[in-house]
């Protein structure tokens, strides 16, 4: 069983009303994130769980069932399900080009497939876009099992839609990045349209920064100038935000999507710890 690291419930939530509710789940090899809101978008409960792997050989199937069993509110029925899968290996192909009977091939070059992994794709309409990702064919079927009308994506899908919310509002080039379990998902927008994006796994605030300047340089961005926006499990006094102030200039949190309301009990949260799993909200 996973321990719960944050347990937010608002005094409005209700077992007896989840029928009228919708459930977001943010499932990863290390943690779990659920956020329960109502028709009229005010967020109503958020739980996140972190894996203490007392058994490193537990699988991601086995955690989200084991939280599943154990967790009341997993457990209701709602009028909509979606999940996010965090797996790290995905690629994009233009819409136009994709083969559904070859998407395995994609991953020829990229990384070495198993055979436990299965290949799944999100569309994505600005850019005209096939996420492809591979998710092991355990955790996917568990999910499948466990929640049996989910609508599942991939997590990037989730960001480039929540990202490009904020980015068609801002004028210029946009650098985004997201700070989840040891991995930097990083996302580069030109106004509302996607130039960049890719995931970096990363163990020291110095790989942070080679990745964040590696794309900076790569696209002859000014780190004086262009700014950086953050989400993720990243605080103001943590090393990692300290290193990265030291080389780009204008860096800040992103908040809460203007799409959900948050009641007395997130006072004091930091939102762009869960910007990720507000963003899924926003895929089909």
């Amino acid at each position: 069983m996973g321990r719960i690291n944050q347990e937010i419930i608002e005094f409005a939530y209700s077992p007896k009303a989840t029928a009228s509710y919708e459930l977001s789940l943010l499932v990863g090899s290390d943690s779990l994130y659920c956020l329960v809101n109502d028709a009229q978008l005010n967020v109503l409960a958020l739980k996140s769980f972190h894996f203490d792997h007392p058994n490193r050989d537990a699988s991601s199937a086995s955690n989200l069932k084991a939280i599943f069993f154990e967790d009341p509110i997993l457990k209701e029925t709602y009028r909509v399900t979606k999940i996010a899968f965090t797996t790290p290996h995905f690629t994009f192909v233009p819409s136009k080009f994709y083969d559904a009977d070859n998407r395995r091939t994609y991953f020829d070059n990229l990384t070495d497939l198993r055979s436990e992994d299965e290949t799944e794709a999100d569309s994505l309409r600005n850019p005209e876009l096939k996420n492809v990702y591979l998710i092991d064919r355990q955790l996917l079927a568990t999910a499948s099992t466990l929640f049996p009308t989910a609508r599942q994506s991939h997590v990037f899908t989730s960001l480039i839609l929540g990202f490009q919310k904020i980015a068609e509002h801002r004028s210029g080039h946009q650098v985004f990045a997201n700070v989840r379990d040891g991995w930097l998902q990083m996302l580069f927008f030109d106004g509302r349209d996607l130039i960049f994006a890719n995931a970096f796994s990363f163990k020291t605030p110095q790989d942070i920064v080679y990745f964040l300047l590696n794309v900076y340089e790569q696209f002859k961005l000014n780190p004086e100038v262009t700014p950086l926006s953050i989400g993720g499990s990243l605080t103001e006094d943590s090393d990692i935000f300290k290193f990265i102030y030291r080389y780009i200039r204008h860096v800040g949190f992103v908040v809460a999507p203007p799409y959900f309301r948050l009641g007395q009990q997130f006072t004091g949260v930091p939102q762009h710890f869960y910007f990720d799993l507000f963003s899924i909200k926003l895929t089909e």
